[in-house]
């Protein structure tokens, strides 16, 4: 690891840096037994969505994940 952000870290911080404080979001990074679990809902104009990835890397899981029932 060489101290630069991945793509997906970076893609993560420009998303955090976007919400306001109006904004209905939920952010969810877990690690445990080896395992990335996010997942990612929001209510833009009312309308929830989300999304979950898994997988042994943070990358692996950002990358993963795909639409889900909330």
């Amino acid at each position: 690891m060489d101290g630069e952000p991945s793509e997906q870290e970076t893609q993560l911080l420009q998303i955090l840096r976007e919400w306001s404080g109006n904004d209905d979001y939920c952010l969810s990074i877990e690690y445990g037994d080896g395992v990335w679990e996010i997942a990612l809902s929001a209510a833009p104009g009312g309308k929830r969505s989300s999304a979950r990835g898994s997988g042994r890397t943070f990358e692996e899981a950002w990358d993963s994940m795909a639409p889900s029932s909330a």
